[in-house]
């Protein structure tokens, strides 16, 4: 381990690259957030848990650090690198002006991934941990809460009913992904059931890749949902430039966590 280099960006002069050592932190669960990183060289570990679970290892061309800086403005996750390093360091006003210059919508579409990815981490974390099962929704003064309450007030889409599991499948066949606001589902993913509440997510990031989640859905009390319609928070991030492209890019993949499903915005 050592100590960070910061230097002037040769790609992008009005930019800095951090060089990481091997071993060494770039930053810790619940830090504040000030900037997110794309990686130019080396390896970064993310992980949650105190560092105790990784749940990604990022190499040349990925993002991060990106739904702290919109949503929960805390870091929501470890990042350490693997092997000497990198970065290009985004500050967060440069993503904070992308976005408010957008359409309005990309911000339910942020807010919903973030939720998406934190509820990938913990089912990670949970699985890994030899549990039968797990529960998760947005809880107040946590980063799904944070996340939630960020969704709440940029969202102006359709709710729907959920009345049983095939309600559940034809949004999905729909090209829809679902923002839960009330009731329980449960989901079953290479075997192991989450239960999710108010917050919990099915399906955004599959729906705007434009790929259809293998799971398994239970209605445990009846449900409704905010809708996010897939097709067109695809059609709108085509729309953006290529550096904030390439971030929400990064974003749903790994709010997917499967590398085997087909994604369109590769």
């Amino acid at each position: 381990m050592g100590d960070i280099v910061r230097r002037v960006s040769r790609a992008n002069p009005k930019l800095s690259e951090l060089v990481i050592p091997e071993g060494t932190v770039l930053f810790n669960e619940g830090d504040k957030a000030s900037a997110m990183y794309i990686v130019q060289d080396g390896e970064i570990e993310i992980s949650i848990d105190n560092a105790q679970h990784a749940v990604a290892h990022l190499r040349k061309g990925a993002s991060f650090g990106e739904q702290s800086v919109i949503g929960t403005k805390h870091r929501l996750a470890s990042a350490r690198a693997t092997a000497e390093s990198v970065c290009l360091e985004i500050p967060a006003s440069w993503l904070e002006k992308q976005i408010t210059n957008a359409a309005p919508f990309l911000k339910t579409v942020f807010s919903s991934l973030t939720l998406q990815l934190l509820q990938v981490n913990f089912r990670s974390l949970k699985a890994s941990s030899g549990e039968e099962g797990a529960r998760f929704k947005a809880e107040s003064g946590k980063p799904s809460g944070v996340a939630y309450k960020m969704f709440s007030e940029f969202s102006r889409p359709n709710s729907v009913y959920l009345g049983d599991s095939y309600a559940i499948h034809n949004q999905a066949a729909a090209g829809n992904g679902l923002v839960v606001t009330s009731g329980e589902i449960k989901i079953v993913r290479d075997g192991f059931p989450v239960v999710i509440g108010e917050g919990g997510v099915i399906g955004v990031a599959e729906a705007i890749a434009g790929a259809r989640a293998q799971h398994d859905y239970e209605v445990i009390s009846t449900a409704n949902a905010l809708l996010i319609d897939g097709d067109a928070a695809y059609a709108l991030i085509r729309k953006l430039n290529k550096g904030l492209y390439g971030v929400v890019k990064g974003f749903v993949s790994r709010a997917m966590a499967d590398d085997s499903l087909p994604n369109r915005l590769s």
